[in-house]
């Protein structure tokens, strides 16, 4: 359904007046921050798929690429195999009616100066869906659906907590009926027990309306209860896409193990997975793989060359130099809801 195909964004600085001065000549300063580069990645009907990453690996960018409120500088973005940027007026108001997104911060995403049930209607009137009635009937059914009360239609972004913000959010995404749904970090400023309300909450609507779902996360451990598969992206670049039924059971790139052992601080230091270092410099990338400076496996070649991004078994792709063989495929498994309790985190 949607489909990165070699992207690259980098985030430009202010030029100013001399710079822009310069600009007219053809010498722009050249600098920015490297955000995605290069990355090819692709969201099938019906599923969910994580897309995990420490802060500034690109997960976030990646996702605003996907949803067009981004456009690469270089690739090319596909919704059902036509160019994002290639698309006419009507089709572009199309793609933002089948394609919808949720920011991480809903405090920010909100506009405060309407009530919750301006805001779900919002969308019904822009794409003129319905008329006053109906648009009416539909923000209380909106609500509802998302385990708010109905008269919290008259209530202001201020007057809500943050698990019912979300819950807002959640509902305004849903109110045209997308296929796709993009949550960045949908869960990451909620307490634990609100965050496994939010997330169920997420893969009932996703099953319900035979949605495809895109669940971007630092938490690989929350993401591996729930997600079909799994792409992990380290300073700009994709590092792993991995099937949920191989999480665990291969040898895995470097750089996932020690967001495995993360989860279990004991782990990371009976397996010396403790990351030391800081990520690259978006600005200034480093030559070869962006993680051989903190890589234990680390070889020469992998400071020198960057690692291919490749399928190495059916469903399971890795850009990694140092990385064995894999292990035997275990038998299947399904995403199943997330539960409280005393889970490694």
């Amino acid at each position: 359904m949607l489909e990165a195909r070699n992207v690259f964004k980098t985030f430009r600085p202010s030029l100013g007046i001399a710079g822009e001065i310069r600009k007219l000549f053809g010498r722009a300063p050249q600098g920015g921050t490297q955000a995605v580069r290069g990355v090819s990645l692709q969201v099938f009907p019906r599923e969910i798929l994580g897309i995990v990453g420490e802060s500034g690996s690109g997960k976030s960018t990646l996702g605003r690429l996907f949803s067009s409120l981004l456009l690469p500088e270089r690739g090319e973005v596909l919704f059902e195999g036509k160019n994002l940027q290639e698309l006419t007026k009507a089709e572009k108001l199309l793609f933002r009616r089948k394609v919808q997104f949720m920011f991480q911060d809903p405090a920010s995403s909100l506009n405060p100066r309407l009530t919750a049930g301006r805001t779900l209607a919002e969308g019904l009137v822009i794409h003129k869906i319905g008329n006053r009635a109906s648009r009416q009937k539909r923000v209380l059914e909106l609500l509802g659906e998302v385990g708010l009360d109905p008269s919290f239609a008259r209530r202001y972004p201020h007057q809500f907590s943050g698990g019912q913000r979300q819950r807002l959010s959640l509902a305004r995404a849903l109110s045209l009926n997308p296929e796709i749904l993009i949550a960045d970090e949908p869960a990451s400023a909620l307490d634990v027990s609100v965050q496994a309300q939010i997330v169920n909450l997420l893969l009932e609507e996703q099953k319900v309306r035979g949605l495809a779902l895109v669940i971007i996360s630092h938490d690989l451990a929350l993401v591996s209860l729930i997600a079909t598969r799994v792409a992990i992206m380290y300073g700009g670049l994709l590092m792993e896409l991995i099937p949920q039924d191989l999480l665990g059971h291969i040898n895995h790139h470097p750089y996932v193990k020690a967001l495995w052992a993360s989860a279990e601080s004991s782990l990371a230091k009976e397996q010396n997975l403790i990351l030391e270092g800081e990520p690259p410099d978006p600005e200034n990338p480093p030559p070869g793989c962006p993680f051989a400076p903190r890589c234990p496996e680390a070889q020469l070649i992998c400071q020198e060359s960057s690692p291919p991004f490749k399928e190495d078994i059916p469903g399971h792709s890795v850009a990694c130099f140092s990385r064995g063989e894999s292990a035997p495929a275990p038998p299947e498994a399904s995403p199943q809801p997330l539960t409280l309790g005393n889970q490694s985190r």
